[in-house]
């Protein structure tokens, strides 16, 4: 059905179809040696190599193979050919053109027939419909991975958060735990003092440094000739570890120290 010159007539060469100037302006894609057409049929040469190079131009051609005529299809006034090209997958595919309006011949059109500026606009509407589909596509991958990274920082902030809690919680748990040794150590230091008077007796706030946790505690007493005597005792600990130091001293002396105007009480 597709032999390329059916027994009526000749394979093609440059020298019977065109001339030198002829060949040189025809599409590089295309060799006037893969073209072959039966004798009777050779005036229709220009509009076959018009054709071959529509389909050596169609983007899914990586290499022109052949073209042929369409011998139960043509007939001396109208002519089809039939053009074979190799994509870039290396699958050979065939086009039909009609020999005079050099449009695609295709079944599966509603008229049969597509024109070659046609196909090449369906070709950039699937290619746009493809860059919108893989947008699509890419703005819900983009939006799951931000909603997993919302997800991920939430969780993180709240794993962070119980953390920090905890760190709290054991920290008051120790700071508890050294102002009960601060308590029982201090009244033993004084066990001896006459008339004793604890003026702090609920745990004050320590002040904290990076190097330590202390608490102030006040409290009065009396000497052997009933004068009045005010303390304040300072309680030291490390920022870590239960070891506390005690250390004891006129009020009105840390008063004065750390405010020169500071009343005594």
């Amino acid at each position: 059905m597709f032999v390329a010159n059916l027994g009526l007539g000749l394979t093609l060469t440059l020298a019977l179809t065109m001339s030198t100037a002829q060949a040189q302006s025809a599409n590089d894609d295309v060799d006037v040696h893969q073209l072959h057409l039966p004798h009777t049929y050779l005036r229709y040469l220009p509009s076959m190599l018009d054709g071959a190079r529509l389909m050596a131009a169609d983007e899914h051609c990586a290499e022109f193979l052949s073209g042929d005529l369409n011998i139960d299809e043509s007939t001396l006034t109208h002519p089809v050919f039939r053009y074979q090209c190799r994509d870039s997958a290396g699958q050979t595919y065939r086009w039909h053109i009609d020999g005079q309006s050099l449009e695609v011949m295709d079944d599966t059109r509603a008229d049969g027939r597509i024109s070659f500026a046609e196909l090449t606009a369906e070709y950039e509407q699937e290619r746009e419909l493809a860059r919108q589909l893989a947008a699509e596509r890419q703005a819900k991958i983009d939006a799951l991975q931000l909603e997993r990274q919302q997800v991920a920082a939430e969780r993180e902030a709240e794993r962070l958060k119980r953390e920090q809690l905890l760190a709290e919680q054991k920290e008051q748990a120790r700071r508890n735990r050294l102002w009960q040794k601060c308590q029982a150590q201090l009244a033993l230091q004084t066990d001896d003092m006459i008339g004793r008077e604890w003026l702090t007796e609920t745990q004050p706030a320590p002040t904290v440094t990076p190097e330590r946790v202390r608490f102030a505690i006040d409290f009065n007493a009396r000497n052997l000739n009933d004068q009045a005597l005010k303390y304040r005792a300072f309680c030291d600990a490390e920022t870590e570890g239960e070891t506390v130091a005690i250390e004891i001293h006129p009020r009105a002396l840390v008063q004065a120290a750390s405010s020169p105007e500071a009343k005594t009480d």
